[in-house]
């Protein structure tokens, strides 16, 4: 069975307007692929509190986002936050970690969190309740485990290697080893038919 792979951030706007429309795909083709995860990284050195200018770069974004896909925004941010998605991409790949799959449910909860309800997914006392209801064991404490931060920098290292920087992408693996499906934004119905012609 071949697989095909979404590069995904929690923190990644598109990401999120393709939320719906990748998981329409799987939901009809989870019988003829294995679905994965890579995940992309966002800001992934920045350490401010994102400024006046970053807040209206992202209010404009969320609109053309929302106007294109039709995915929710609240169109709130949190009060002070660093727009760096390290610690949530650190729970994601904890959580793969200790249920051997790929973390779509929670990646799509962070999103939503974010993008709909305003909440700083960068605050580690907030994902450590969100660890907590996942079935995370001790993410506090493996914040600074180095296994688990070279596989979370492996994958923001190697996302962009397939021919494209833009996130959200699909990656099929095949006989030939993995290449690009599709590069940014595309619907579930194209999706579905990029995904039909590799089977």
């Amino acid at each position: 069975m071949k697989r095909v792979v979404l590069v995904s951030d929690p923190m990644c706007s598109w990401c999120w307007g393709m939320a719906r429309d990748f998981e329409g795909a799987r939901a009809a083709l989870e019988e003829s692929f294995e679905f994965d995860l890579m995940l992309g990284g966002i800001n992934t050195h920045g350490t401010q509190p994102i400024g006046d200018y970053g807040r209206r770069y992202l209010m404009k974004l969320w609109q053309e986002v929302e106007a294109t896909t039709g995915q929710a925004f609240g169109f709130a941010l949190p009060e002070a936050y660093v727009h760096n998605s390290v610690l949530p991409c650190l729970l994601l790949e904890a959580w793969r970690e200790d249920h051997a799959a790929p973390p779509f449910a929670l990646l799509h909860e962070l999103q939503q969190r974010f993008f709909v309800h305003g909440e700083s997914i960068s605050d580690l006392e907030l994902l450590s309740g969100i660890a907590e209801s996942y079935a995370v064991s001790d993410f506090a404490a493996r914040v600074g485990d180095p296994g688990l931060t070279e596989r979370v920098r492996f994958q923001f290292e190697n996302a962009g290697a397939f021919g494209t920087n833009a996130m959200p992408s699909l990656l099929i693996d095949d006989e030939r080893g993995l290449s690009l499906l599709a590069g940014g934004y595309v619907d579930a119905e194209m999706m579905q038919s990029l995904l039909a012609a590799q089977k």
